[in-house]
């Protein structure tokens, strides 16, 4: 990885309680195996897991472009056909640093 590592968070909000239920996690866990594919094939980063709680499930993908690594999972994640509320935040660098947010299925980005 580069020495500023850059995330594409995918945040996915569950329809059965604080961690999903058996069929959604299976969802989800399928949606994964591709993103991990499609990184892994387009060679712009790498799938670092996931976290269940609160009622959302988050997905970590870190790389050298927050671009790239969008640009790989959006037309994954908008065919998926995910809950309202999911959306994707880039991250431009370590923790902190500058990142926007943009809704799953649009186009524009919003300051995150």
């Amino acid at each position: 990885m580069t020495a500023e590592e850059q995330a594409l968070i995918v945040k996915i909000p569950l329809q059965s309680g604080d961690f999903g239920d058996t069929e959604e996690r299976q969802h989800i866990a399928t949606l994964e195996e591709q993103l991990i594919a499609a990184i892994k094939e387009s060679g712009s980063g790498e799938f670092d897991g996931n976290e269940f709680g609160n009622g959302v499930c988050t997905l970590y993908l870190y790389g050298g472009s927050a671009e790239q690594l969008y640009t790989v999972a959006q037309p994954i994640l908008n065919n998926f056909q995910l809950p309202p509320g999911s959306h994707v935040i880039r991250r431009y660098g370590k923790p902190g640093s500058k990142q926007d947010r943009l809704a799953l299925g649009e186009h524009e980005a919003s300051p995150g």
